[in-house]
């Protein structure tokens, strides 16, 4: 093997092991339903069980598509229908830390964050109205589409500078994450809530299976055998009453005696 040979298989080896070292991998595929894609720099493939996704990379989900990542801190990712996420970011901290970032320009992905513990880790959504930091949790961000969806699915220039400001949702199931608008207000978002914020960081909180109070029916007695009793012996009473004084029996007659709501005589 000539010297000339073995410099070029050198070289060779080093561009592909610095090629290597940019793709830095963020998770890998664990199920795929459906049409499911991976874009990167333009390029778009279909994804499959047991492909990796690397800093950089987007997902994008057609109707009826969803997909699960498992990343590389254990942390999953369920990818629902019609949606967009870019795995924007991935630093390794330290052997035990890493920091990451999500875009989602449309759709909705439920997250389950493995706890963080490390003060130097960091897990990061980041909606066109909002950016969420995690500590350890469940939660779900749902965004809505743009009014020209169709044109964005797959351009590679869409990102969250140039879509339309939409409302962000966060359904928390559990632990706490800390919600910022767009004018830098921070909002604590704890387990049990669903949030919403608009583009005029307007934030509505509401609590989950809140109980519904409704009025209490009013109850209204039977009348008893006495109640009955006491009615007609009243009316009876009325009706000789009304002979004694000459008045019109008749009229006294046809009036409706409403029984009391208790009686003193038979009991209730």
């Amino acid at each position: 093997m000539s010297i000339f040979y073995k410099i070029v298989c050198v070289f060779v080896m080093l561009f592909l092991g610095s090629q290597a070292s940019f793709a830095q991998k963020i998770g890998m595929i664990q199920s795929v339903h459906g049409d499911v894609w991976l874009m990167e720099e333009g390029k778009v493939w279909r994804l499959q069980q047991g492909d990796e996704v690397n800093r950089d990379h987007t997902i994008v989900t057609e109707e009826k598509s969803v997909a699960s990542v498992e990343l590389v801190d254990g942390s999953m990712l369920n990818v629902g229908a019609n949606t967009r996420l870019k795995l924007q970011q991935y630093v390794q901290e330290t052997s035990q830390a890493s920091s990451m970032n999500f875009n989602v320009l449309w759709g909705n992905v439920r997250y389950f964050v493995k706890k963080i513990i490390d003060p130097n880790a960091a897990f990061n959504v980041k909606t066109t109205t909002a950016a969420i930091g995690v500590r350890g949790t469940e939660f779900e961000v749902r965004m809505p589409y743009p009014d020209n969806v169709s044109g964005l699915r797959f351009s590679p220039s869409a990102s969250l500078f140039n879509i339309g400001l939409q409302t962000t949702t966060v359904d928390m199931e559990e632990g706490l994450v800390v919600l910022t608008d767009l004018k830098g207000n921070e909002h604590e978002l704890p387990a049990g809530t669903v949030t919403t914020v608009d583009a005029e960081s307007n934030v509505v909180q509401v609590v989950k299976g809140a109980p519904v109070v409704q009025p209490r029916p009013v109850e209204i007695p039977q009348p008893t055998v006495s109640m009955q009793k006491f009615a007609a012996n009243a009316q009876q009473a009325g009706s000789q009453a009304a002979i004694t004084t000459g008045a019109n029996a008749s009229a006294i007659q046809n009036v409706t005696i409403t029984p009391p709501r208790f009686s003193t005589v038979g009991g209730r």
